[in-house]
């Protein structure tokens, strides 16, 4: 475990403390931890996505460095910082950027964190990692940019609706109500005591010093479930990652509007009995606060259609409409919620977390 102290004031963590930014980069790792971490299916919603990618991967050759999978299974899923330079709140992530930042590691900072995170000895996994790390770092950046294209290219848009929104949201939470509440609404390896964030990350029975430091950067991933990425930037900002909402996005391989049957309901699929087919991939497809256009994009079918199931599902209490700039967002309410978690093959679906009134 890994305790932060945040900068607080009698009033409670100040505001200047917590910033919230997107990374490319973070996301790939995220993905290929869950990757290495599940050797079988990777868990819902990831499931889809977990198979789509393996064959990706094996049709384009690209393999995943055994020194970085063993890594991750032996952090719980998380990674040594140094693989994981802290992002920038100030524009767009760009992966060449932020790959450059990684290329930049110093061979010293890598075999300082590794003797740290192997007190008893580096494992033999990891020693080509250790005897040479600017090679081993320079391959793993030759490899990212094919992996991304492999494995989360096709999923771009999706994953971009979902952090971007996500941002804009816990942003809105932080302007008015503060930021104890947003660190409230975290989900992941993350949970919060007092003025310290405790992060469940690092290898198991391995308990770090608590650190207090300037700033955190908290980084929204669509492939955050498990323990938490963290990152440490010689100014003193760290970075921790928090699984965004929305995740489940991906679990909608399947596309409603292009199946052949009409909208006669799946066998055994009980939520598309009760609403029909195309209603329940609409119903699927609000896991995220989305438009109508992307709603119908993602599930193929006229924006029309969307719109008028939507019209259906606002009257009926199960999703919810606001604007967000020019954009008007739908999203499940909480009786759209608790129809997900009891119709939709008990799979697991968070409560919404943006409630600001």
């Amino acid at each position: 475990m890994i305790e932060i102290s945040l900068t607080t004031t009698e009033h409670g963590t100040h505001a200047g403390a917590l910033r919230i930014a997107d990374s490319r980069l973070w996301e790939a790792f995220g993905s290929i931890g869950l990757l290495a971490s599940h050797r079988g299916l990777t868990p819902w919603p990831y499931t889809n996505w977990g198979r789509a990618a393996r064959r990706s991967l094996l049709r384009s050759a690209v393999t995943l460095p055994g020194w970085l999978v063993h890594l991750f299974r032996a952090g719980g899923g998380t990674l040594p910082s140094f693989l994981l330079p802290v992002p920038s709140s100030a524009r767009q992530p760009d992966l060449d950027d932020e790959i450059a930042l990684l290329r930049a590691v110093s061979p010293a900072r890598v075999r300082e964190e590794l003797e740290r995170w192997f007190p008893r000895g580096v494992p033999v996994e990891v020693r080509p990692l250790y005897a040479d790390p600017v090679a081993r770092i320079a391959d793993l950046c030759a490899l990212l940019p094919p992996y991304v294209r492999a494995a989360l290219a096709p999923y771009e848009a999706s994953l971009r609706t979902v952090t971007d929104d996500d941002i804009l949201l816990r942003a809105r939470v932080l302007a008015t109500q503060g930021p104890d509440r947003l660190l409230g609404t975290l989900d992941g390896g993350i949970s919060r005591r007092g003025d310290v964030l405790r992060l469940h990350a690092g290898p198991p029975g391995r308990i770090a010093a608590r650190t207090a430091v300037s700033r955190v950067v908290l980084v929204p991933l669509v492939f955050g479930r498990g323990a938490s990425l963290i990152g440490f930037a010689p100014n003193g900002v760290t970075a921790v990652s928090y699984q965004a909402e929305g995740a489940a996005v991906l679990a909608c391989e399947t596309r409603p509007g292009r199946r052949a049957g009409g909208d006669e309901p799946a066998r055994g699929d009980r939520l598309e009995i009760l609403l029909g087919r195309s209603r329940a991939g609409v119903v699927r497809g609000l896991v995220a606060p989305t438009t109508t256009s992307d709603l119908a994009a993602l599930l193929g079918l006229a924006p029309s259609t969307v719109s008028e199931h939507l019209t259906s599902l606002v009257a009926a209490g199960v999703v919810r409409r606001r604007r967000a700039g020019v954009r008007v967002l739908y999203e499940l309410d909480a009786s759209g919620v608790a129809l997900l978690r009891h119709l939709d093959n008990r799979r697991r679906v968070n409560a919404p977390s943006y409630e600001t009134t």
